[in-house]
């Protein structure tokens, strides 16, 4: 007769055991403490492996008084922007043993303060998070801000937005990247160029729209209000801007849309028209996200390195619980690249 019994799982003090050290240094070295030396480090982990040992997430709450979780806060879930943060940050939370959990709220423009606060607190007592990460656009909303402030949560902010006093923040240079950006097209020789703004209540729009502004004025240019559009960060705007753009009466030869999404919706548009890109017509866009190499033809665009993003913004926010670094802002600024593809040319 064949036993149903199952083998017992391995606890911690068999790990020590086998390891020949504390109970207290494999808490440390499962919780990824600083200060344990590599040898000892090492024992634990190989007896780690050997034994299968899995840690009890509940029993590490208890011990350290933590959930081990991180929320996400965003507003939409098809984003392409949002989703490579979010993958970034789901590896560097299963590094580090922690669970990203994810929240989502809308149409925050049209809620009240008490609202938004009601909304955090409710989302603390379901997760009972140990920190928050905010991408755009709530990552520069003052209402979020002074929720999360008075509920005392830890929090990192993907940028770019203005660091708060006690604030972690993790972004690219996005106004030498907007520059950058333009003076590829200036460099072609497009001096008709039309812009495309993004959400008015998202730094990033005003930032990259000044980077747009300065190189136009270096290079001796002249930003024409009439070819600066509106826009969402979204497919949708930039299709109705590309629409417009393509009915201009002096119609640009090169457009810079503030995100890949919405110089994807220029594409369509210009598509739909048969005007030719680039022939016709010159687009970047920002971000490289997944739609700049999906979209025919593929889009000259700024990398920001996004998965990247969301995977610093984690290991500082979890560096900061250990170390007890709240209080001091600290601002990370990451490197962005230029990605030449096939929708920018020299004017006809």
């Amino acid at each position: 007769m064949v036993s149903s019994d199952k083998p017992k799982a391995a606890k911690m003090k068999d790990v020590a055991e086998l390891a020949g050290v504390s109970i207290k240094t494999v808490s440390r070295v499962l919780n990824n403490e600083p200060h344990v030396q590599e040898k000892l480090r090492s024992k634990v982990k190989d007896a780690v492996a050997k034994l299968a040992y899995v840690p009890s997430q509940s029993a590490r709450s208890l011990r350290g008084n933590k959930s081990y979780n991180i929320n996400l806060v965003c507003h939409s879930g098809n984003s392409n922007y949002i989703n490579a943060i979010q993958f970034g940050a789901v590896i560097a939370c299963q590094k580090l043993g922690y669970q990203l959990s994810i929240s989502l709220i809308e149409d925050l423009d049209k809620r009240n303060f008490s609202e938004i606060r009601g909304f955090f607190e409710n989302m603390v007592q379901q997760h009972q998070p140990d920190g928050i990460m905010l991408v755009a656009p709530y990552a520069g909303n003052e209402q979020i801000a002074f929720a999360l402030q008075e509920l005392g949560i830890n929090v990192v902010r993907i940028g770019p937005v203005d660091l708060p006093a006690d604030g972690l923040l993790v972004e690219i240079d996005d106004y030498s990247a907007s520059i950058e950006l333009t003076q590829h097209l200036i460099d072609l020789g497009h001096k008709r160029i039309a812009f495309i703004r993004g959400l008015e209540a998202q730094r990033a729009t005003h930032v990259r729209y000044s980077g747009f502004c300065m190189a136009m004025k270096a290079a001796g240019l002249t930003v024409n209000e009439s070819l600066v559009f509106p826009g969402q960060f979204d497919f949708q705007s930039g299709l109705v801007a590309g629409e417009k753009i393509l009915a201009h009466e002096a119609r640009p030869t090169a457009v810079f849309a503030s995100n890949d999404d919405m110089a994807a919706g220029v594409v369509t548009a210009a598509t739909m028209a048969d005007v030719s890109i680039p022939g016709d017509l010159s687009v970047v866009g920002f971000d490289d996200s997944d739609v700049a190499t999906r979209m025919r033809p593929e889009l000259t665009t700024i990398r920001q390195p996004l998965q990247e993003l969301g995977m610093v913004a984690i290991d500082n926010l979890v560096d900061s619980f250990r170390h007890k670094k709240s209080g001091t802002a600290r601002r990370v600024v990451l490197d962005h690249e230029f990605i030449q593809r096939s929708t920018t040319s020299k004017p006809l």
